[in-house]
């Protein structure tokens, strides 16, 4: 196992988001977007010049897609689509869940659906539901077990294997997928942060297959072999990463994202870039995501 210290990774976007999440890298525009769920703000970078914008929401937007050069957002209760030319959203589809639920993470399918899950906002019902947004705009409840806090939504390069994690149990799990039918069978733990004492939340997957996952209270990122074995540990200057992705060019940067919601003002100064955008260059680049509708 190789560790990477905390040196390789450099701040891009010092923008102290409550909670960042859902990265999500523009090839055509060559922007890294991401959200802010706790604060309904949408953020974009562009490596090139540096810069960085933050948008308004009208929802806290939680997980998001390419799609007709705008982007497809799950957030609250709903699937919307924002115009990032305009500033404009619009809803698609409302999702029957209970108050107190909001969506969470996100991620597309081979057959270019979106697959995101629901949670408990304040994280005491272990009901969290996970969906599929099909290319027609349909939303259907897919059938995993209810967890507390849903994340990962990955699939392995010839999209045969599905990976999400029940992170308040500190597993990440993994599915044999069906990419004829989507159907799922054969649920195990892919692998277990609980030695760690931290706990799994976003994940990208690269071009070989290795999983790189940000871990909750862990300072980290952690990239998984194909079988689950630990690869590397990239250790952070703050303790709670939420997601990555690739972008860059050749898909050799991967961002990650963080959060800064719950830490104490002392934990603040211990780490002041929480809530940050972060980069670590890599030497297997990542997978190209296709838009919305797409298939791989």
């Amino acid at each position: 196992m190789r560790r990477i210290e905390v040196s390789e990774v450099r701040c891009v976007a010092p923008t102290g988001c409550l909670l960042g999440e859902g990265p999500l890298w523009s090839p055509s525009e060559g922007f890294l977007w991401w959200v802010d769920i706790k604060r309904a703000k949408l953020h974009r970078h562009n490596p090139t010049t540096g810069n960085t914008r933050r948008y308004d929401l009208p929802l806290h937007a939680s997980a998001l897609a390419l799609a007709d050069g705008g982007l497809i957002m799950v957030g609250d209760r709903e699937v919307g689509r924002y115009d990032t030319a305009t500033e404009s959203y619009r809803p698609i589809c409302q999702l029957n869940e209970p108050d107190g639920f909001r969506t969470n993470d996100g991620g597309l399918a081979p057959d270019g659906s979106l697959w995101f899950g629901t949670m408990d906002d304040n994280e005491t019902l272990d009901e969290g539901q996970y969906y599929r947004l099909a290319p027609d705009l349909t939303v259907d409840r897919i059938g995993l077990p209810e967890v507390l806090v849903t994340n990962t939504m990955q699939f392995s390069p010839d999209g045969k294997t599905f990976y999400t994690c029940d992170s308040a149990e500190q597993m990440i799990l993994a599915f044999d997928h069906d990419p004829d039918t989507g159907a799922l069978s054969n649920r195990r733990v892919f692998a277990s942060t609980l030695e760690f004492g931290c706990y799994p939340d976003g994940s990208a997957i690269d071009a070989d297959g290795y999983l790189w996952n940000a871990q909750w209270a862990g300072s980290r990122l952690v990239r998984y072999a194909p079988d689950g074995q630990i690869d590397r540990v990239v250790m952070l200057p703050v303790s709670r990463p939420t997601s990555c992705a690739f972008g860059g060019d050749d898909l050799k940067t991967l961002y990650i994202t963080s959060a800064r919601v719950g830490l104490s003002d002392a934990a603040i100064d211990r780490q002041p870039m929480a809530g940050s955008l972060f980069a670590l260059d890599v030497d297997v680049p990542g997978l190209p995501v296709p838009e919305f509708g797409n298939s791989r």
